[in-house]
């Protein structure tokens, strides 16, 4: 893929994406997924080396991250509803990341699962750079880490809200935070279409599983380590 070339295809997939989305109501039909999808393939198939792509959509990463600063609205919008739920919001979250954690290590540890590919595994819900991060404190492969962050998201933002609504949770607040602590960023993004309280606890949540991970994640990993010893 020519260096060129890669810009403007990733902003036309992304916007002919959000044109499908509006006319076919249906999670499948994800702005994130699809592009994504869609660009591994043609990388793929004309054997393109990746990093071109990525040296032409440089201008969008930069631009990306000036845009995590907007994640600061929602949050300030919905401040006093956030003040008054705080405690029960930090508990939440904090059992959403005991729970990835403890899963994690339970069922890899039934399946015989090798030390570095649990460690890679066990932070799959939070954000990429902070997966990456703590996956590497604790022994992991962080291309194995930040790839399955990213696939949780994805599914995250394609089934989570119909899951949600087939166990009738409702509350859009509750809806933020699940979304929030099982997809990140990518299902900020999701919760953000469906409705700013939504992405303000979806932003809420991201940040408070993430340093609940960072902090409960390597003392369990130990812990089950020295278990099976």
């Amino acid at each position: 893929m020519m260096v060129w070339l890669a810009l403007p295809l990733t902003a036309g997939l992304y916007l002919w994406v959000k044109m499908l989305a509006r006319r076919y109501k249906s999670p499948l039909v994800n702005t994130i997924m699809l592009p994504a999808l869609i660009i591994i393939a043609l990388l793929v198939l004309t054997g393109q080396d990746s990093s071109a792509y990525q040296t032409g959509t440089q201008p969008l990463n930069r631009l990306l991250e000036l845009a995590v600063v907007a994640f600061a609205l929602p949050l300030y919008q919905q401040a006093a509803k956030i003040r008054e739920q705080l405690w029960p919001i930090v508990l939440c979250c904090s059992l959403s990341a005991l729970i990835s954690v403890g899963t994690t290590l339970i069922i890899g540890g039934i399946l015989h699962a090798k030390p570095e590919l649990l460690a890679s595994i066990a932070t799959k819900s939070i954000t990429t750079p902070l997966a990456m991060s703590v996956s590497e404190t604790m022994g992991g492969i962080p291309a194995i880490a930040a790839g399955l962050v990213i696939i949780v998201g994805m599914m995250g933002a394609i089934i989570g809200f119909p899951l949600l609504k087939i166990a009738g949770v409702v509350h859009p607040e509750a809806q933020g935070l699940a979304m929030g602590a099982g997809a990140h960023a990518i299902g900020i993004g999701a919760a953000a279409e469906v409705g700013p309280v939504q992405g303000a606890f979806a932003s809420l949540a991201m940040v408070v599983c993430g340093i609940a991970t960072a902090v409960l994640a390597p003392p369990l990993f130990h812990l089950y380590l020295w278990f099976m010893q």
